[in-house]
Protein backbone atom coordinates (compact mmCIF):
# COMPACT_ATOMS: atom_id res chain seq x y z
CA UNK A 1 0.00 0.00 0.00
CA UNK A 2 3.26 2.17 0.94
CA UNK A 3 4.72 1.63 -2.58
CA UNK A 4 1.39 2.22 -4.35
CA UNK A 5 0.68 5.70 -2.42
CA UNK A 6 4.18 6.66 -3.27
CA UNK A 7 3.87 5.60 -7.12
CA UNK A 8 0.28 7.97 -6.86
CA UNK A 9 1.78 11.01 -5.56
CA UNK A 10 4.43 10.69 -8.00
CA UNK A 11 1.81 10.23 -10.78
CA UNK A 12 0.25 13.24 -9.84
CA UNK A 13 3.36 15.48 -9.65
CA UNK A 14 4.15 14.67 -13.22
CA UNK A 15 0.69 15.33 -14.38
CA UNK A 16 0.23 18.88 -12.54
CA UNK A 17 4.45 19.60 -13.94
CA UNK A 18 3.49 18.76 -17.40
CA UNK A 19 0.09 20.72 -17.20
CA UNK A 20 2.01 23.89 -15.80
CA UNK A 21 4.60 23.08 -18.48
CA UNK A 22 2.01 22.60 -21.33
CA UNK A 23 -0.26 25.83 -20.64
CA UNK A 24 2.82 28.42 -20.37
CA UNK A 25 3.47 27.06 -23.71
CA UNK A 26 0.19 27.50 -24.99
CA UNK A 27 -0.65 30.60 -23.56
CA UNK A 28 2.51 32.51 -24.45
CA UNK A 29 2.49 31.27 -27.84
CA UNK A 30 -0.97 29.90 -29.11
CA UNK A 31 -3.23 32.10 -26.57
CA UNK A 32 -1.65 35.90 -27.28
CA UNK A 33 -0.41 36.15 -24.14
CA UNK A 34 2.91 37.01 -24.73
CA UNK A 35 4.17 38.69 -21.35
CA UNK A 36 6.78 36.14 -19.57
CA UNK A 37 7.73 38.65 -16.86
CA UNK A 38 3.69 39.04 -16.15
CA UNK A 39 3.38 34.99 -16.31
CA UNK A 40 6.07 34.91 -13.71
CA UNK A 41 5.24 37.29 -11.16
CA UNK A 42 1.52 35.26 -11.57
CA UNK A 43 3.59 32.25 -10.73
CA UNK A 44 5.33 33.82 -7.90
CA UNK A 45 2.32 35.54 -6.08
CA UNK A 46 0.56 32.28 -6.45
CA UNK A 47 2.99 30.47 -5.19
CA UNK A 48 3.95 32.83 -2.04
CA UNK A 49 0.01 33.06 -0.89
CA UNK A 50 -0.02 29.48 -0.60
CA UNK A 51 3.49 28.97 1.44
CA UNK A 52 2.24 31.88 3.56
CA UNK A 53 -1.27 30.16 4.04
CA UNK A 54 0.54 26.80 4.89
CA UNK A 55 2.69 28.17 7.24
CA UNK A 56 0.01 30.35 8.75
CA UNK A 57 -2.13 27.45 9.45
CA UNK A 58 1.14 25.82 10.85
CA UNK A 59 1.11 23.36 8.93
CA UNK A 60 4.79 23.80 9.03
CA UNK A 61 7.17 26.55 10.36
CA UNK A 62 9.22 28.31 8.20
CA UNK A 63 13.25 29.19 9.92
CA UNK A 64 12.98 32.68 11.79
CA UNK A 65 15.59 34.67 9.51
CA UNK A 66 17.11 37.71 10.10
CA UNK A 67 17.41 40.90 8.12
CA UNK A 68 20.34 40.50 7.39
CA UNK A 69 20.36 36.72 6.27
CA UNK A 70 17.37 37.32 4.15
CA UNK A 71 19.22 39.89 2.49
CA UNK A 72 22.99 38.24 1.87
CA UNK A 73 21.67 34.91 1.51
CA UNK A 74 17.87 34.55 0.50
CA UNK A 75 17.60 37.74 -1.57
CA UNK A 76 20.57 36.54 -4.11
CA UNK A 77 18.98 33.00 -4.40
CA UNK A 78 15.54 34.69 -5.09
CA UNK A 79 16.84 36.95 -7.82
CA UNK A 80 18.46 34.14 -9.30
CA UNK A 81 15.43 32.33 -9.32
CA UNK A 82 13.24 35.14 -10.74
CA UNK A 83 15.93 35.06 -13.61
CA UNK A 84 15.82 31.94 -14.26
CA UNK A 85 12.25 31.24 -14.77
CA UNK A 86 11.17 34.37 -16.51
CA UNK A 87 14.02 33.25 -18.72
CA UNK A 88 12.66 29.58 -19.13
CA UNK A 89 9.14 31.03 -20.13
CA UNK A 90 10.61 33.78 -22.48
CA UNK A 91 12.66 31.18 -24.01
CA UNK A 92 9.55 28.46 -24.60
CA UNK A 93 7.65 31.12 -26.18
CA UNK A 94 10.20 30.98 -29.05
CA UNK A 95 11.57 27.01 -28.52
CA UNK A 96 9.58 23.80 -29.34
CA UNK A 97 8.88 22.24 -25.71
CA UNK A 98 10.48 18.85 -26.50
CA UNK A 99 13.82 20.78 -27.12
CA UNK A 100 13.43 23.12 -24.30
CA UNK A 101 12.96 20.19 -22.08
CA UNK A 102 16.46 18.87 -24.17
CA UNK A 103 18.67 21.30 -23.12
CA UNK A 104 17.61 21.50 -19.48
CA UNK A 105 19.80 18.25 -19.23
CA UNK A 106 22.54 20.54 -19.41
CA UNK A 107 21.87 21.88 -16.00
CA UNK A 108 24.46 19.67 -14.62
CA UNK A 109 27.41 20.94 -16.91
CA UNK A 110 26.86 24.27 -16.22
CA UNK A 111 26.71 23.22 -12.50
CA UNK A 112 29.97 21.73 -12.01
CA UNK A 113 31.72 24.53 -14.14
CA UNK A 114 30.45 27.19 -12.09
CA UNK A 115 31.24 25.06 -9.12
CA UNK A 116 34.74 24.77 -10.39
CA UNK A 117 35.02 28.69 -10.68
CA UNK A 118 33.70 29.53 -7.32
CA UNK A 119 35.65 26.87 -5.28
CA UNK A 120 32.36 24.77 -4.63
CA UNK A 121 33.50 21.74 -6.49
CA UNK A 122 36.88 19.60 -6.43
CA UNK A 123 38.04 17.62 -9.35
CA UNK A 124 36.69 14.44 -10.29
CA UNK A 125 37.20 12.31 -13.31
CA UNK A 126 33.80 10.31 -12.74
CA UNK A 127 31.94 13.35 -12.48
CA UNK A 128 33.70 15.06 -15.69
CA UNK A 129 33.07 12.15 -18.04
CA UNK A 130 29.69 12.43 -17.01
CA UNK A 131 28.79 16.07 -17.96
CA UNK A 132 31.14 15.97 -21.23
CA UNK A 133 28.88 12.99 -22.29
CA UNK A 134 25.66 15.27 -21.15
CA UNK A 135 27.32 18.24 -23.30
CA UNK A 136 27.93 16.10 -26.03
CA UNK A 137 24.28 15.09 -26.22
CA UNK A 138 23.10 18.46 -26.13
CA UNK A 139 24.92 19.71 -28.56
CA UNK A 140 24.08 16.59 -30.91
CA UNK A 141 20.01 17.26 -29.64
CA UNK A 142 20.54 21.34 -30.55
CA UNK A 143 22.32 20.25 -34.17
CA UNK A 144 19.43 18.04 -34.80
CA UNK A 145 16.40 20.60 -34.07
CA UNK A 146 14.04 20.81 -37.07
CA UNK A 147 12.16 23.97 -35.72
CA UNK A 148 15.77 25.68 -34.38
CA UNK A 149 15.60 29.76 -33.40
CA UNK A 150 18.92 31.14 -32.44
CA UNK A 151 17.32 33.83 -30.26
CA UNK A 152 15.62 31.39 -28.34
CA UNK A 153 18.31 28.54 -27.94
CA UNK A 154 20.80 31.93 -26.52
CA UNK A 155 17.84 32.61 -24.02
CA UNK A 156 17.64 29.47 -23.20
CA UNK A 157 21.05 28.73 -22.73
CA UNK A 158 20.77 32.05 -19.91
CA UNK A 159 18.45 30.91 -18.50
CA UNK A 160 19.81 27.30 -17.38
CA UNK A 161 23.22 28.85 -16.86
CA UNK A 162 21.09 31.10 -14.45
CA UNK A 163 19.22 28.48 -13.37
CA UNK A 164 22.79 26.31 -12.25
CA UNK A 165 24.25 29.31 -10.73
CA UNK A 166 21.06 29.64 -8.17
CA UNK A 167 21.91 26.08 -7.56
CA UNK A 168 25.61 26.50 -6.47
CA UNK A 169 24.53 29.58 -4.56
CA UNK A 170 22.15 27.76 -3.02
CA UNK A 171 24.49 25.48 -1.45
CA UNK A 172 27.33 28.12 -0.89
CA UNK A 173 25.08 30.67 0.58
CA UNK A 174 23.13 28.00 3.08
CA UNK A 175 26.18 25.15 3.50
CA UNK A 176 26.99 24.85 7.29
CA UNK A 177 24.27 27.67 8.34
CA UNK A 178 21.13 26.34 10.56
CA UNK A 179 18.64 27.45 8.18
CA UNK A 180 17.06 24.31 6.49
CA UNK A 181 14.10 24.65 4.01
CA UNK A 182 11.87 22.33 2.00
CA UNK A 183 9.86 23.16 -0.99
CA UNK A 184 7.41 25.75 0.66
CA UNK A 185 8.96 26.94 3.44
CA UNK A 186 11.99 27.94 1.05
CA UNK A 187 8.86 29.95 -1.41
CA UNK A 188 7.83 31.69 1.94
CA UNK A 189 10.40 33.49 1.84
CA UNK A 190 11.99 33.45 -1.61
CA UNK A 191 8.78 33.91 -3.91
CA UNK A 192 7.59 37.31 -2.68
CA UNK A 193 10.97 38.73 -3.32
CA UNK A 194 11.38 37.17 -6.61
CA UNK A 195 8.06 38.73 -7.44
CA UNK A 196 8.99 42.31 -6.25
CA UNK A 197 12.78 41.48 -8.28
CA UNK A 198 10.41 40.93 -11.41
CA UNK A 199 8.31 43.85 -10.75
CA UNK A 200 10.83 45.87 -11.76
CA UNK A 201 11.99 44.41 -15.43
CA UNK A 202 7.71 43.77 -15.58
CA UNK A 203 7.06 47.82 -15.50
CA UNK A 204 9.84 48.21 -18.17
CA UNK A 205 9.32 46.16 -20.47
CA UNK A 206 5.97 44.62 -20.33
CA UNK A 207 3.33 47.16 -18.36
CA UNK A 208 1.93 49.62 -21.25
CA UNK A 209 1.75 46.99 -23.70
CA UNK A 210 0.20 44.48 -21.47
CA UNK A 211 -2.48 47.30 -20.58
CA UNK A 212 -2.89 47.93 -24.03
CA UNK A 213 -2.90 44.20 -24.95
CA UNK A 214 -4.80 42.07 -22.38
CA UNK A 215 -8.62 42.46 -21.45
CA UNK A 216 -8.70 41.21 -17.98
CA UNK A 217 -12.51 40.15 -18.41
CA UNK A 218 -11.79 37.72 -20.83
CA UNK A 219 -7.43 36.57 -19.71
CA UNK A 220 -8.75 36.29 -16.03
CA UNK A 221 -9.71 32.67 -15.68
CA UNK A 222 -6.60 32.02 -17.51
CA UNK A 223 -4.05 33.60 -15.80
CA UNK A 224 -5.18 32.53 -12.08
CA UNK A 225 -5.78 29.47 -12.77
CA UNK A 226 -2.36 28.81 -14.58
CA UNK A 227 -1.02 30.49 -11.60
CA UNK A 228 -2.81 27.27 -9.37
CA UNK A 229 -0.96 25.16 -11.31
CA UNK A 230 2.09 26.61 -10.42
CA UNK A 231 1.13 26.83 -6.85
CA UNK A 232 -0.09 23.37 -6.45
CA UNK A 233 3.22 22.44 -8.36
CA UNK A 234 5.27 23.39 -5.38
CA UNK A 235 2.93 21.40 -3.16
CA UNK A 236 3.66 18.59 -4.78
CA UNK A 237 7.20 18.56 -5.09
CA UNK A 238 6.84 18.94 -1.49
CA UNK A 239 4.66 15.80 -0.75
CA UNK A 240 6.83 14.01 -3.00
CA UNK A 241 9.90 15.01 -1.84
CA UNK A 242 8.63 14.59 2.03
CA UNK A 243 7.53 10.56 0.82
CA UNK A 244 10.29 9.43 -1.17
CA UNK A 245 13.90 10.51 -1.04
CA UNK A 246 16.16 12.76 -3.39
CA UNK A 247 17.37 9.75 -5.46
CA UNK A 248 14.00 9.07 -6.34
CA UNK A 249 12.63 12.11 -7.50
CA UNK A 250 15.58 12.65 -9.38
CA UNK A 251 14.68 9.47 -11.61
CA UNK A 252 11.16 10.25 -11.45
CA UNK A 253 12.30 13.75 -12.86
CA UNK A 254 14.07 11.62 -16.43
CA UNK A 255 10.69 10.05 -16.71
CA UNK A 256 8.51 13.42 -16.22
CA UNK A 257 11.07 14.86 -19.17
CA UNK A 258 10.38 12.34 -21.13
CA UNK A 259 7.29 12.35 -21.08
CA UNK A 260 6.98 16.04 -21.30
CA UNK A 261 8.14 15.45 -25.14
CA UNK A 262 6.26 12.68 -26.00
CA UNK A 263 3.26 14.86 -24.99
CA UNK A 264 4.30 18.05 -26.68
CA UNK A 265 4.92 16.14 -29.63
CA UNK A 266 1.21 15.66 -30.53
CA UNK A 267 -0.38 18.67 -28.60
CA UNK A 268 1.52 21.09 -30.46
CA UNK A 269 2.65 19.29 -33.55
CA UNK A 270 6.01 19.30 -32.69
CA UNK A 271 8.69 17.57 -35.12
CA UNK A 272 11.34 15.89 -33.20
CA UNK A 273 14.42 14.23 -35.48
CA UNK A 274 15.96 10.72 -35.07
CA UNK A 275 19.27 12.89 -34.62
CA UNK A 276 18.13 15.06 -31.76
CA UNK A 277 16.46 11.71 -29.96
CA UNK A 278 19.84 10.42 -30.26
CA UNK A 279 21.80 13.19 -28.63
CA UNK A 280 19.06 13.56 -25.98
CA UNK A 281 19.11 9.55 -24.97
CA UNK A 282 23.06 10.60 -24.79
CA UNK A 283 22.42 13.32 -22.57
CA UNK A 284 19.61 11.42 -20.32
CA UNK A 285 22.50 8.45 -19.66
CA UNK A 286 25.06 10.88 -18.72
CA UNK A 287 22.37 12.71 -15.97
CA UNK A 288 21.46 9.33 -14.74
CA UNK A 289 25.60 8.55 -14.43
CA UNK A 290 25.87 11.88 -12.89
CA UNK A 291 23.42 11.57 -10.30
CA UNK A 292 24.58 8.29 -9.17
CA UNK A 293 28.17 9.61 -8.81
CA UNK A 294 27.00 12.13 -6.81
CA UNK A 295 25.21 9.96 -4.23
CA UNK A 296 28.28 7.75 -4.55
CA UNK A 297 30.56 10.55 -3.67
CA UNK A 298 27.89 12.00 -0.97
CA UNK A 299 27.70 8.48 1.05
CA UNK A 300 31.64 8.30 1.12
CA UNK A 301 32.09 11.47 2.57
CA UNK A 302 29.14 10.85 5.05
CA UNK A 303 30.68 7.70 6.11
CA UNK A 304 34.50 9.43 6.53
CA UNK A 305 32.33 12.19 8.52
CA UNK A 306 31.29 9.23 10.63
CA UNK A 307 34.56 7.42 11.06
CA UNK A 308 36.33 10.54 12.93
CA UNK A 309 36.96 9.65 16.22
CA UNK A 310 35.25 12.28 18.44
CA UNK A 311 37.18 15.24 19.85
CA UNK A 312 37.84 14.09 23.72
CA UNK A 313 36.19 16.10 26.27
CA UNK A 314 38.20 18.64 27.78
CA UNK A 315 38.94 18.14 31.54
CA UNK A 316 36.92 20.60 33.68
CA UNK A 317 39.19 22.88 35.49
CA UNK A 318 37.18 22.52 38.36
CA UNK A 319 38.21 20.17 41.23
Amino acid sequence: MAKFRVIVLIMIWMVISITLIMYNKWMLSYKGYSFPLAMTMTHQAFTALVAHVLCGLRFMSPPKLTISQIKTRILPIAILFAASIALSNLAVSYLTVPFMQMLKASIPTFSLLIGFLTGMETFNSRILLCVMGIGTGVMIASAGEVEFLMKGFIIAMIGLVTEAARLVMTQRLLQGQDIKFNAITGNYYTAPLAFLVLAVPFCIFELDRYRAEVDLSSMAIYIISNGLVAAALNVAVFVVLKETSAVTYGIAGQVKDWMNILVAIPVFGNQVSMVQLFGYMIAVVGVFYYKRVRTELAEITKKEAEALPEEPQRKSDVP
